[in-house]
Order: structure tokens, then sequence, then C-alpha cells
């Protein structure tokens, strides 16, 4: 098989995701409650009687709030079940015997996982975005510097939920795992070891929040209490780095040597 015809079949497989998400109304869904936050971010202040930052990195900092929930309910909608599903549901039955290479589904699977994540980050940055510049007049540099954190940290949450889906044996599992490891369980870990007097610069969780910390200008005078431990820029972008790149290789050679059960 020549790369050409390779490059076409990862293409194919991507597409067809897309249209899978796009028929299960995925997209539609996270669409929906970026719009609900999207109204509730630019609702809640003038109902209460406050009035919008005149900042515009502190005003897009209210949106930063919930990019990292955003990015993990993107690496749990849109990856979790990208390879598990095929074993689970035995659509490999049809697709395996065909002439395509395992590892041409996993890269394409992969490619529309992070296609459509990044859709949705940035569709949420376009809205703070545009608001920002409604409200306070200016937008500035920050803001896509957050919003390319946020494509950072969305390939390592997608990269690990593709790990968990070659591994695990049911789709819920897998989706369930995605979200509390994320969400939940690396927080723990996070503040288990800043208590324990280790700072947790590889924690994803931890690294993630170069996200927000990026709008924030430094507290003068200093907060009374301690800021939760963020590591640098790079640190962190290199954890992320290195979890999507050990996470997608270890999903493509569990997933190539994995055989279908009846």
């Amino acid at each position: 098989m020549t790369a050409t015809e390779t490059l076409t079949q990862v293409f194919v497989v991507a597409s067809y995701e897309i249209r899978k998400y796009l028929r299960s109304r995925r997209l539609l869904g996270v669409l929906v409650i970026i719009a609900l936050v999207v109204g509730l971010i630019l609702g809640l202040p003038p109902a209460l009687g406050r009035s919008y930052s005149s900042d515009a990195n502190r005003f897009v900092g209210t949106f930063a709030v919930f990019t990292e929930i955003l990015v993990i309910l993107c690496g749990t909608l849109f990856a979790a079940d990208a390879l598990v599903s095929e074993h689970e549901k035995r659509t490999g039955y049809f697709l395996f015997p065909n002439p395509v290479l395992r590892e041409t589904i996993v890269i394409g699977k992969l490619l529309a996982s992070l296609a459509a994540s990044a859709a949705i980050i940035l569709l949420y940055y376009l809205a703070a975005t545009i608001s920002a510049g409604i409200v306070t007049g200016h937008v500035t540099w920050e803001i896509g510097l957050s919003a390319a954190y946020a494509l950072a940290y969305m390939a390592c949450v997608v990269g690990v939920a593709f790990l968990l889906s070659a591994v695990l044996k049911g789709t819920i599992t897998a989706t369930v795992l995605t979200f509390f490891l994320f969400f939940l369980l690396f927080t723990i870990v996070s503040v288990a070891l800043s208590a324990g007097g280790v700072q947790p610069w590889f924690i994803p969780s931890a690294a993630s929040g170069i996200i927000g910390d990026v709008l924030t200008p430094p507290s003068t005078p200093p907060p009374p209490a301690p800021p939760p431990y963020i590591p640098d820029v790079a640190t962190s972008l290199a954890v992320f780095a290195v979890y999507f790149a050990v996470s997608a290789i270890l999903a493509t050679v569990l997933f190539r040597q994995r055989e279908l059960k009846s």
C-alpha cells in the first residue's frame, strides 16, 4: 500500500468519525452547553446588578474558568469510546478484514477527535474574544495564548482517552474513567502531593492551570493564601506533549494487538 493510499484512508476514517459525531448529536450537545455557559457569563452580571470588568484579560478569565471542564468534556465525548467501540459493538468485524491498517484506523480516529475538540474550543474562545471586544473595547494577545494552551491540554486529554479506549473493554467504563481521571483523580493526586511538599509538575491537571494563569495579572499585595501550584509554561507544555505522544503510541500498539472476541 502506497503512502498516498494510506493517507487517503486516514482521511476517510476521520471523515467517517466526524459524520458519526454529527449523527449522534455530540457536537450539537456540546454547542448547546457552550451557548448556555456563554449566556450565563454574559447574562448574570447585569441580572445581579454588577458591571463587567473593563480589563479584557480579566473579562475572558471568567470564560477560562470553564475551559478546563470543556476540554475534559471534549476528550470524553470525542475520544473515550473511539477504539473500544470497535470491539464492544463488533463493528471491527466489518472494518478489520478490509485492506486497511489498524494504525490507519487509530490515526484517522485520532485526527477526527482532535479536529472536533479543537473546533469546539476555538469556537468558545471566539465567543469570549468577541464578547471582550464588545464589552471592553479591546482584546489582547494573552487571550490567544490561553486558547493555544487549551488546545495543548486538549491534545493531552484526547491522547490519554485513546489509551484508555484501547485498554478497557466497555465504552461506558472508558467514558466514565476518562472524565473522572481528569476532573477528579488527577486533582486529588495533585493536592495530596502538594500537601506532602511535592510539586506535582507532572500532573496534567496542575499543568492546565496555565490556561487561566496567563490571563491573571500578578496580585499586589499577594493573596493571603498560597495559590495552587502551577508549573511554568515550558514544563506544562512538555507534560502535555509527553502524555499525548506516549498515550497515542501505546494506544496504537495495543489496538493493533487486540483481538476481537465474540
